[in-house]
């Protein structure tokens, strides 16, 4: 019952842009000092393969960090999202740094204009090869595409959810334009430095606030 509620979970856009989460019926990257080049990941289609040996699902890094994050979802780690504070740039901040302590392994921050919207990958190549979560080719390296503000890694389960009045389903929103860092303070600079453009602008940086926020929930 709850992999239904969690696989029919319905995501709104708060006025930040940023994916808000509900509970209901639901490469390397270029140096900071550099302005990244754009760029669109594209799904990698299933092909047949020869089968794999079978192994025990938690032999593979990515099964447990996905099993980990179902259990901040769990928590409803959903009810601490809020627009402009701590939300989808702060929460994908928070994760990155959990990851990289937790499981030893570097993600990176996406940050799309497009959806206005900011979530992390990993590497494939570093946490094993499942057919279990959706591939997203960047530049000719395959990712997996973690959200943090539900938290998941991203399944190709082609559940539609409604965004701005629009339905997606996983492969349509996150099919988007986007830009890769490999830490938040990359992010951080990049968002400084467009900022005068004006329109989606987000601070990855965790605040006391934030994190007195999640010790309260996590130790509930």
């Amino acid at each position: 019952m709850k992999n239904n509620i969690f696989f029919i979970t319905i995501l709104l856009i708060s006025l930040s842009g940023c994916i808000t989460p509900s509970y209901q019926t639901t490469e390397h990257i270029t140096p900071s000092q550099h302005e990244p080049s754009i760029t669109v990941p594209t799904p990698v289609p299933s092909v047949e393969t020869p089968a794999p040996v079978m192994t025990e699902k938690s032999d593979l890094l990515i099964d447990r960090i996905s099993e980990n994050l179902t259990s901040f979802y769990d928590r409803k780690w959903n009810t601490l999202y809020q627009a402009d504070e701590l939300d989808c740039s702060r929460m994908s901040t928070y994760f990155w740094d959990y990851i990289r302590r937790n499981f030893h392994v570097a993600p990176k921050i996406i940050i799309s204009y497009e959806r206005q919207h900011a979530w992390l990958i990993l590497k494939v190549s570093d946490v094993g090869n499942s057919s279990d979560y959706s591939h997203w080719n960047i530049k000719g390296t395959d990712y997996y595409f973690v959200e943090a503000t539900i938290p998941k890694v991203v399944a190709p389960d082609n559940r539609k959810f409604l965004i701005n009045d629009r339905e997606y389903t996983s492969s349509e929103f996150y099919n988007a334009s986007v830009y890769v860092f490999d830490t938040p303070q990359d992010a951080n600079d990049f968002q400084a430095s467009v900022s005068s453009l004006g329109g989606w602008n987000q601070e990855f940086r965790m605040k006391k606030g934030d994190l007195d926020k999640i010790a309260r929930l996590l130790g509930s």
